[in-house]
């Protein structure tokens, strides 16, 4: 296979996939524990976050894809939305199909949409929208190298009034990383995540987006969200996740003394009492 000249955007249109995913009590209780969520209610059916599971069974395939890893020496997750059309039941058997959309170069940087859809007993139950900035440019060096903390230190989980407390150690991501597919050594390994401009192992996007759900879901159940990712977290750093409701609607931020790291909007339908 020949790789000369060949970028993401020769992949617009392409598509991966099918792929089936097999949803069972094991997987979703095994996300649900990395994820530091509820696992009385997330019994019968899966937790909003778990669509980054099904993202990541074909997305793989795409941002390893062996003809553009030259443009994966920066790779950032920029912003993502999922639409639940119905629930993912489990146990089940999704049936996953990813296609990239739309590509755009920046300055020999391309943003790369993502979209994914799963699909169980002929109905569909999750889609997503990604974007990814790819590059071969070498991201320029951090300030400064952080002293990556010990294996299991981590921060607070809880909550302090209306807002949930989270935190990660780098075991927790190891942990994440098996339950949720997405190995990106960002969140491993400190010498990748320095490599990326980096000054060391870093939260997953998606994780972060895990926890954000969890506060959205103490408002309804998810039909919709869509967040940016705006800054970093760092294992055993402590971030606040804080909601604001308005109607249908539920406003999400995750901060870290008072830095936001990510903001995002959601739709939800109340819970029958």
């Amino acid at each position: 296979m020949t790789t000369e000249g060949f970028t993401p955007a020769d992949l617009l249109g392409h598509t991966i996939g099918p792929v089936t995913v097999a949803v069972t009590p094991d997987s979703v209780a095994a996300y649900v524990a990395a994820t530091r969520d509820d696992p009385e209610r997330w019994v019968g059916t899966a937790p909003p976050g778990f669509g980054s599971v099904l993202l990541f069974s074909v997305a793989d395939s795409f941002l390893y894809d062996p003809r553009i890893v030259e443009y994966t020496t920066t790779l950032m997750h920029v912003d993502q939305t999922f639409t639940y059309p119905s629930p993912v039941v489990v146990p089940s058997d999704q049936i996953v199909t990813g296609t990239i959309t739309r590509v755009r170069e920046r300055g020999g940087s391309f943003f790369v949409t993502f979209e994914a859809t799963a699909v169980a007993g002929g109905e569909t139950t999750v889609e997503s929208i990604s974007t990814f900035l790819l590059s071969s440019q070498q991201a320029s060096p951090p300030d400064s190298e952080r002293v990556e903390p010990a294996v299991r230190a981590s921060g607070v989980n809880g909550s302090d009034g209306n807002a949930l407390l989270r935190s990660v150690s780098r075991s927790d991501l190891v942990r994440y990383a098996a339950a949720s597919r997405d190995f990106n050594p960002f969140h491993w390994d400190h010498e990748s995540a320095v490599g990326a401009g980096m000054p060391g192992v870093v939260v997953h996007g998606l994780l972060m987006y895990a926890w954000a759900m969890q506060g959205v879901n103490l408002h309804g159940s998810v039909v919709s969200a869509k967040v940016r990712f705006r800054n970093a977290l760092f294992p055993a750093e402590q971030a606040t996740v804080m909601t604001d409701v308005g109607g249908d609607q539920v406003n999400v931020v995750i901060a870290r003394d008072g830095e936001q790291l990510m903001t995002g909007t959601a739709t939800v339908v109340p819970d029958a009492e």
